[in-house]
């Protein structure tokens, strides 16, 4: 949670972003200190770190002119609550599907190795791409 702070504080994204990071992993340590057990709160959570994180970049964004727009806060802040939402649901299919597996062999691994991937990859496109209009704005 420091990291967090700090971020939050300084308004500084890779702070924040660290501070991010050790939160995922925070919960990872605990997920992984239950042994095999599932954690059924994984989707509320995932929604939560989607919302928590958003709101964070949100509130360092530099602020422009166009935020007095009328709606503009409110169509955000509905398009992050499906995000958050969505979030939930994909995390939820995710646990389902991986409880229901009984193993799947490298194959499998594989496959789900490249999706991670994939995922990782389309976020820093977003990201990137966020950014740039964010920037590119007058």
């Amino acid at each position: 949670m420091g990291l967090l702070t700090v971020g939050l504080a300084t308004r500084w994204g890779p702070v924040l972003g660290w501070g991010l990071a050790a939160l995922g992993g925070e919960y990872a340590v605990l997920f992984a200190a239950q042994g095999s057990a599932l954690d059924t709160l994984t989707p509320v959570y995932a929604g939560a770190f989607i919302l928590v994180a958003e709101l964070a970049f949100w509130s360092i964004e530099r602020r422009v002119p166009a935020w007095t727009e009328g709606g503009l806060a409110e169509r955000r802040l509905a398009r992050l609550a499906g995000v958050s939402a969505g979030a939930v649901v994909v995390s939820g299919l995710v646990l389902i599907l991986g409880a229901a597996s009984g193993g799947g062999g490298i194959a499998l691994e594989a496959i789900g190795v490249v999706a991670a991937i994939g995922a990782i990859a389309l976020v820093a496109v977003l990201v990137q791409r966020s950014a740039a209009e964010v920037d590119s704005r007058p």
